[in-house]
């Protein structure tokens, strides 16, 4: 009988711990590719750009003019993967990707101007301006020399700060504000970018970073966990637990937030969660691939896209 009492409360619990599954409804575009997708960016509502390929042989782009239901066949902008890129309008932007390549367009990225200052890839970049922006990076394969780097001339050149860790992640959350993160580690800049110091938040490779405010962001790490701070970094709060022993493993890839309060997780196998109230809960939404998922965007705080491995571009909403 005590028996049959405790595994009754044991299912309530676990019943109890059970997140609400959110169905999405969800239209695959076709992005004439099967290579990986690893960035997208949306400059308004119908004008957008995707970046991915092949780490060591190619590196592609595509466009989209009405909000990514339709995408121009890959051009190949590099002979190595593009993992990040910004525009600052329709026409003029940024891709960066593997072997430190760097490539700016002034055509909608008919055309691009590429450039490498060493072999280390540039994971991600950021720009507050055509001229001022970041990178960051680390070794190719490797979760040591990592760099953080700032330009003031539109990336003709960057003064590189070097770290321990692998940088994955970078972002303005305003003019002077800028937050990285990567390898175990989480750090800020006040002064734009020129330097940064270390923050006191670990426990986790921290592939994806959202900063609405320069006081609110949201690291999300390769094990599950989650980390919001709303005070510009000064104290943590574990918004996501991390993977636990002899449980279902799940990996995050990417986190956007397109306010304080409103956002999406997602990574391996399809995975995704969204939260309406700042992390408080997260409902787990009903699987629309089981790709891994590299990069959203969010349209609003409920509809967005999202980009996968194997060529996969997905609109969703709820």
């Amino acid at each position: 009988m005590r028996n049959g009492i405790v595994i009754f409360f044991l299912m309530l619990l676990i019943a109890g711990c059970r997140k609400p599954t959110v169905e999405l409804i969800a239209y695959q575009a076709d992005a004439h590719t099967n290579l990986n997708l690893h960035d997208v960016f949306f400059v308004n509502d119908s004008v957008g750009f995707i970046c991915g390929g092949d780490k060591w042989t190619k590196g592609i782009f595509l466009r989209t003019t009405d909000g990514g239901f339709t995408w121009s066949v890959p051009d190949s902008i590099f002979n190595a993967a593009c993992y990040t890129l910004h525009f600052f309008d329709g026409t003029n932007g940024i891709v960066a990707g593997h072997n430190s390549l760097f490539a700016t367009t002034t055509d909608s990225g008919k055309t691009f101007t590429v450039s490498t200052s060493d072999y280390r890839p540039i994971n991600d970049i950021s720009f507050i301006s055509p001229l001022q922006g970041v990178k960051a990076g680390g070794e190719i394969d490797a979760y040591l020399g990592g760099y953080v780097a700032h330009t003031t001339n539109g990336g003709q050149s960057f003064v590189r700060d070097s770290l321990d860790g692998n940088m994955t992640a970078i972002q303005y959350a305003d003019a002077q504000t800028v937050y990285a993160s990567g390898f175990g580690a989480i750090y800020k800049s006040t002064n734009a970018g020129q330097s940064f110091f270390p923050l006191d938040a670990r426990g986790d490779f921290f592939l994806s970073l959202s900063a609405p405010t320069a006081n609110t962001a949201y690291f999300a790490g390769y094990q599950r966990l989650i980390l919001k701070t709303t005070d510009g970094g000064k104290t943590f709060e574990k918004v996501m637990k991390g993977n636990a022993p002899f449980s279902p493993r799940e990996h995050f890839r990417c986190i956007q937030f397109i306010d304080e309060y409103n956002g999406v997780v997602a990574g391996d196998d399809g995975v995704m969660y969204i939260t309406h109230n700042g992390g408080d809960t997260w409902n787990k939404a009903k699987k629309i691939t089981t790709q891994n998922i590299r990069a959203i965007h969010l349209f609003s705080k409920t509809s967005g896209i999202v980009v996968t491995d194997g060529g996969g571009v997905w609109l969703f909403r709820e």
